[in-house]
């Protein structure tokens, strides 16, 4: 598997620990791709993202910001992971070996309790983070930028599209773990 992982960004002093993060994941096995709702790329940034300034008035909750990134993409999986959360430290242990078009996974909160199963891809029962999808499916699927449940949405979208799905019955993502 090749994982592209999208983060827009408003708080650029949490990319060094998402980059740390982030090394759980073979080099080679990953790009990933930081978006920045601002005018420029501003400096320090880690050496492991290729990054990109993009704004967009618009836009709520980074969705612009994704939506630029789906255009760099054009092969390999996606994966969000917002700019205050880490990549799960066994992710890459558990999704690696499978080619589905859509894998999900649970989301706990902070303090460990289940946030979301990820057996429900619906609006409400998926997270932005909670979920994979391949490019191909994606190609065409865009979030709707005015709406804070666009995750919701585009996850529909795609599952819809997708004629492999699993369900991986594992808590692999932690909600808004850097606040």
């Amino acid at each position: 598997m090749y994982l592209n992982i999208i983060t827009p960004c408003s708080r650029p002093e949490n990319l060094p620990a998402i980059a740390e993060s982030i090394k759980s994941i073979p080099d080679g096995q990953y790009r990933w791709i930081v978006i920045f709702d601002a005018d420029q790329i501003p400096e320090g940034i880690p050496d492991n993202c290729e990054a990109y300034a993009h704004r967009n008035p618009q836009s709520i909750a980074g969705h612009a910001q994704r939506n630029f990134a789906l255009e760099l993409i054009d092969k390999g999986h996606v994966y969000s992971n917002d700019d205050d959360t880490l990549i799960h430290r066994e992710l890459w242990d558990w999704i690696s070996g499978h080619k589905a078009d859509f894998i999900s996974f649970s989301q706990a909160e902070k303090n460990g309790c289940m946030r979301l199963k990820g057996d429900s891809i619906c609006i409400g029962g998926i997270d932005s983070h909670n979920f994979i999808v391949s490019s191909d499916i994606a190609k065409g699927v865009r979030f709707e930028i005015d709406k804070y449940e666009a995750d919701g949405i585009f996850a529909e979208a795609c599952y819809r599209k997708s004629t492999t799905k699993v369900f991986i019955d594992e808590i692999l993502s932690v909600y808004n773990q850097l606040r």
